[in-house]
């Protein structure tokens, strides 16, 4: 397997569940609980104040401000100015994006279990630029750059010191339909910097509001390669809050079932709106 598509597959690894995955089951068990508990304080923060009639608790449909981001991915749908979204996944991946004006987005975000492991040569992290914005009421066009900073073996199954590090990747994206309802279509090049190795990669990701505040989301990666294709599902469900989101799914490749559940790596994400 060449170099792009090992560092992809441990980036998405790395997305869905950072840290250590010897034991998926009690990694996520244990990530889940500390996540919710982290949780808790906000939750209480913004329920704050006199409560609402029982009607409205019931049949309120909350604003959905989180129409730029998938589960990994994002749309060409921006956020609105002067706002920004916190993103937490499994209490070990923490990053944030902000909207600079009304179409340029900057964000980063790095990976706590990375910092304290001192089998690493340096903590994980990562940065985006996204310049995006819409055409019509329906349709919005974006390009997105982002680096990933990380070991790489050049040997994928070595358990050894990392040779090579830094993932870059350039797409242009196109989005149909709002932030409940829309559909992505992105494409461009994985470029792993210190080697010049390059690949196509393309994705295709889509989002549907099935209840008032439940969101149905799926994200399919693809990096292209004469010999030999590598492909990535995503699928699950968002709860869609005023302030507060909550994502659970699972993430699937073939190469990386062996290590994890043969259905896929699950996963728990909360995004928050500051």
């Amino acid at each position: 397997m060449n170099t792009v598509k090992a560092a992809f597959q441990r980036a998405l690894r790395l997305g869905a569940m950072p840290g250590s995955l010897l034991d998926p089951s009690r990694s996520f068990i244990l990530r889940s609980v500390l996540l919710l508990m982290a949780l808790a304080p906000v939750v209480d923060l913004y329920a704050a104040g006199p409560p609402l009639p029982r009607k409205t608790l019931t049949l309120r449909r909350s604003p959905n401000a989180y129409g730029n981001q998938y589960f990994h991915a994002n749309s060409a749908i921006p956020l609105k100015s002067g706002t920004g979204q916190y993103r937490n996944v499994l209490v070990s991946w923490n990053s944030v994006n902000y909207a600079a004006s009304k179409r340029l987005m900057i964000g980063g975000g790095m990976d706590l279990y990375s910092t304290i492991n001192a089998a690493r040569l340096s903590p994980v992290w990562t940065a985006r630029l996204q310049y995006c914005g819409p055409l019509s009421e329906n349709t919005h066009l974006g390009g997105t750059v982002f680096y990933l900073d990380l070991p790489l073996p050049k040997d994928p199954e070595a358990v050894g010191a990392a040779d090579e590090r830094g993932l870059a990747v350039v797409q242009a994206q196109f989005t149909w339909g709002n932030a409940d309802d829309q559909v992505t279509f992105a494409g461009g090049v994985a470029h792993v910097v210190s080697t010049e190795e390059q690949r196509p990669i393309v994705t295709i990701s889509g989002a549907k509001r099935v209840f008032a505040n439940v969101q149905l989301i799926t994200e399919h990666w693809a990096i292209l390669d004469e010999a030999d294709d590598l492909f990535t599902h995503s699928l699950g469900l968002r709860v869609v809050g005023d302030h507060l989101a909550i994502d659970i799914g699972a993430l699937y490749n073939e190469r990386l079932s062996d290590r994890t559940f043969s259905w896929g790596l699950p996963f728990i994400a909360a995004t928050l709106n500051f």
